[in-house]
């Protein structure tokens, strides 16, 4: 069984540098931190909640790891979804014909880990793992994740069929003629982000499917979070009106986030 988004790996090329940030400024606490050599990668695992992040380093330059850093820079990779029974999951998705890039488990940083080509998940490279009990949190980590997809409707199926995710909720931004389809895996959402309708910019322009490199974190006061990181040294925007209703936000840039952008969320209604 599928029930909890583990982790999102980032790629980067120093995770020392970017520990700076998620560990030092951040605070979060390091869970694994060991260089696979069979991968020709370093890997970093800090705890967030209930959920993590996964630093990634190429250690070789002949690997897939270190050619997706050459040609797209520090972003994010992969996200992971945590199963009880791996082989099962497998066994389950093969049969529904999904493409897989691992047709048996192995052995990664967050355990017996396998992962789906992007192909099959609308542009979205996604791991399973059967995780070890190294890391476990009753607290909420991330808020939301999005996938930007094409076509709502296949990609709301094919969520269901391979992760067993259901529609919680649509919420549609008329300004930006948008469409959010809201998914809970733990207490996190995974949100699919289409166009709604052929007018929509997003329809329009060259819509590229995948996971933005992008991850939400619900904080209790907004003001206090872009203080705290301004006093570390950090350029965090004001506060303003987030995109879901009864929101205000700001964010650290990827730039800052060593490839992907942490939105501050607050809930105010």
């Amino acid at each position: 069984m599928i029930d909890l988004l583990h982790h999102v790996g980032i790629v980067l090329p120093d995770a020392d540098e970017a520990l700076g940030f998620y560990r030092d400024i951040m605070g979060l606490s390091v869970a694994a931190d060991e260089v696979l050599d069979d991968q020709g990668v370093r890997g970093v695992l800090l705890s967030c909640g209930e959920n993590e992040f996964e630093l990634l380093e190429p250690v070789r330059d002949d690997t897939g790891v270190a050619r997706f850093l050459e040609s797209r820079g520090p972003t994010l990779h992969h996200i992971c979804l945590r199963t009880d029974d791996i082989a099962a999951e497998l066994d389950r998705v093969r049969a529904l014909g999904v493409e897989l890039i691992d047709e048996e488990w192995r052995y990664g940083l967050a355990g017996k880990i396998a992962f789906i080509h992007p192909r099959s998940m609308h542009g979205v490279l996604l791991e399973f793992a059967e995780v070890p009990d190294r890391h476990a949190s009753p607290e909420k980590g991330f808020d939301h994740l999005a996938c930007r997809v094409a076509d709502y409707g296949a990609a709301k199926q094919r969520w269901g069929e391979v992760a067993g995710l259901k529609e919680h909720a649509q919420i549609r931004v008329e300004e930006s003629g948008m469409l959010i389809g809201q998914f809970p895996i733990g207490q996190c959402m995974i949100e699919l982000l289409a166009p709604d309708g052929p007018d929509s910019p997003l329809a329009r322009g060259d819509l590229r499917e995948g996971a933005s490199p992008m991850t939400a974190i619900e904080v209790p006061d907004l003001d206090a979070e872009i203080a705290r990181y301004r006093a570390a040294g950090l350029d965090v925007p004001d506060a303003v009106v987030g995109v879901l209703p009864g929101t205000r936000r700001s964010e650290i840039s990827a730039d800052q986030a060593f490839g992907i952008r942490i939105q501050l969320l607050e809930y105010v209604g």
